[in-house]
C-alpha cells in the first residue's frame, strides 16, 4: 500500500471521526497494538535509511546516486504523517468523550516518534540540498502541501482544541472549522465529498514507489479495525481501503458464528449436567 493511499484513508478517517468519537462499542487493544507495531516497524526502517542517506551525502560515491531511494523515503514519511496526525487526534477525541484510555496512548506514541522521523528527514533535505535543487523544491513543496491539507482535515473533527493540538496552525484550524459549521444537512455532505476527491487528487500527482508497502497496510488495517462495520456503510471510503474494509467484516462475521458456537457448546454442556 503506497502513502498516498494511507493520506486518503486519513481523510475519510477525519470526515467519519464522529462514528468512532461517540460509538459506544467498546475498542479493544487488539487494533492499537497492531497500529502501533506496524508503525514501530516501519518507522525503524525509516532512521536505518535515513543514516544511510546521511552518510551517501556527507561522502558520496562516484556511480551511486541515492536520490531516487531518498526521495522514495522522505516523501512517504511525509505522506503518512497526515494519517498519523489524524488517528492520533481522533483517539484522544474518543478517549477524553468516554473517559477513558482505551486507544490514545500507542497512537500518541506513534504521533512522537513519527514527527522525530519527519524532523531528521527534514534536516537530512537541507543538508543535501545544493546537491539535488530539484528534489528539494519537490518534496518541499509537497510538505507545504501537506501542512495546509492536515489543518483543513483537523477542522472536520468534533473538537477543535483537540484538533489544533495536533495541526500546524492553530489559527487556520479554527477558521476552516467554523467555516465547515456554517454547512448543514446535505452541503455537509457535498462539502466532504469534495475536499476528499480533491485532497485524493493532490496526493495522487506525488510518489511513484511505496517504500513500506506491507506496513502501511497493516497500520491502515488496524486504523479501520476500530470503526463498526453495522455503525454506517462505506461511502466515501478510498478505493485503496474497500478490500481492507471488506476483510474486516468478514473477520467481524466469524468472530460473530464462533461466538454463536461456543454459546451454544456451552449451553448444551450446562443442559446435560443439569438433565443427570
Amino acid at each position: 500500500m503506497h502513502a498516498n493511499q494511507l493520506a486518503e484513508i486519513g481523510s475519510w478517517v477525519a470526515v467519519h471521526s464522529a462514528n468512532l468519537v461517540f460509538g459506544r462499542q467498546p475498542q479493544t487493544l487488539t487494533s492499537s497494538n497492531e497500529y502501533w507495531t506496524a508503525s514501530k516497524c516501519r518507522l525503524q526502517r525509516w532512521i536505518t535509511a535515513i543514516k544511510m542517506f546521511e552518510n551517501d551525502i556527507t561522502d558520496p560515491s562516484e556511480g551511486h546516486d541515492p536520490w531516487p531511494a531518498l526521495e522514495t523515503v522522505v516523501e512517504e514519511i511525509l505522506v503518512s504523517e497526515f494519517l498519523t496526525r489524524v488517528w492520533a487526534a481522533s483517539v484522544l477525541c474518543h478517549d477524553q468523550y468516554h473517559q477513558s484510555d482505551e486507544l490514545h496512548g500507542l497512537a500518541h506514541s506513534t504521533f512522537i516518534s513519527h514527527i522525530e522521523a519527519r524532523n531528521r528527514a527534514v534536516r537530512l533535505l537541507l543538508m543535501g540540498q545544493a546537491l539535488n535543487e530539484k528534489v528539494f523544491d519537490r518534496i518541499n513543496l509537497l510538505r507545504r502541501k501537506l501542512e495546509r491539507w492536515t489543518d483543513l482535515f483537523m477542522a472536520q473533527l468534533p473538537n477543535l482544541t483537540i484538533a489544533q493540538q495536533f495541526g500546524f496552525s492553530p489559527e487556520r484550524i479554527a477558521d476552516f472549522y467554523n467555516e465547515r459549521r456554517q454547512d448543514a444537512g446535505p452541503a455537509v455532505v457535498r462539502r466532504q465529498q469534495v475536499l476528499m476527491a480533491s485532497f485524493a487528487a493532490d496526493m495522487n500527482a506525488f510518489g511513484r514507489h511505496s517504500a513500506n508497502p506491507a506496513f502501511n497496510r497493516q497500520i491502515a488495517a488496524g486504523v479501520l479495525t476500530c470503526f463498526p462495520s453495522n455503525r454506517f456503510d462505506s461511502t466515501g471510503l478510498p478505493k485503496s481501503a474497500r478490500m481492507l474494509w471488506m476483510e474486516k467484516s468478514q473477520n467481524d462475521t466469524q468472530v460473530l458464528v464462533e461466538q454463536l458456537a461456543d454459546f451454544e457448546t456451552e449451553s448444551l454442556e450446562k443442559s446435560t449436567r443439569f438433565m443427570a
